[in-house]
């Protein structure tokens, strides 16, 4: 899945954020390609995420090209622009073998994306990739892509790392977290409203769960950050482990 880019034009997903009021009514979704040179990402001119900010003003936001997996020995790891594509990630790892059911996630982000979206799939459907990769593009949004994966017994503890009180909880328990794990980084958690949160504890927080998982998600939410300063952040952090 993700061969080829392509559009999203009906009313589903994220393309329903103020479907009917925003101009443009499609969104792009990039193919996914592997990697082993940082310098391959590059900022892209199509509408990934459009809707309407609390004050009124109209975002379309843009991100890559790609989509990246990058290679670093054993870990699999995943860079992308909307988060719910996580959600095909962690079932193609599972498909894998990288991980296995009831992993823990570690989900570092701005948001709880715990929305409940009242539609999960089968045991069956969740066997066959096509079909999560439909579900991941046609069904889910960014706000509720965890409690399905949660329905589907592949994550069964969720460690939400969202404030300063989260982070140093992480640290105060972090030797309990060894095997299964997923990271799960939302670059929005460190856009200019949180700085008040301090960059070096989120940055050590980030590097530690790196070291200890096995899948590593990395969203850079055009929506909610903007995209140079995500890619500033992502490669601040990762500038030494991922070359």
């Amino acid at each position: 899945m993700y061969k080829k880019s392509f559009y999203i034009e009906k009313k589903v997903w994220n393309n329903i954020f103020s479907y009917v009021k925003r101009p443009c009514k499609r969104l792009f979704v990039p193919s996914l390609i592997e990697i082993d040179d940082l310098g391959l990402i590059k900022l892209w001119d199509e509408i990934v995420f459009s809707d309407y900010d609390f004050d009124g003003n109209l975002i379309e936001a843009k991100w890559l090209k790609n989509f990246y997996k990058i290679k670093h020995n054993w870990k699999q790891i995943y860079l992308f622009d909307n988060h719910n594509h996580a959600y095909y990630f962690w079932f193609l790892e599972l498909f894998n073998k990288n991980i296995s059911k009831n992993a823990t996630l570690i989900h570092i982000d701005e948001h709880s994306d715990m929305r409940d979206p009242w539609v999960f799939q089968s045991e069956n459907e969740i066997s066959d990739l096509q079909k999560v990769f439909e579900f991941t593009n046609f069904e889910l949004n960014v706000w509720n892509y965890i409690i399905p994966s949660q329905k589907s017994w592949l994550i069964k503890e969720v460690v939400q790392i969202r404030s300063e009180d989260n982070l140093k909880t992480y640290l105060s328990q972090k030797d309990n977290y060894k095997n299964n794990l997923i990271l799960n980084l939302d670059l929005d958690f460190f856009e200019p409203n949180l700085d008040f949160i301090d960059y070096e504890l989120k940055k050590k927080v980030v590097l530690d769960a790196f070291e200890k998982s096995d899948v590593i998600t990395i969203c850079t939410s055009p929506f909610f950050i903007d995209q140079n300063l995500a890619l500033q952040v992502f490669y601040d952090i990762f500038k030494h482990k991922l070359v």
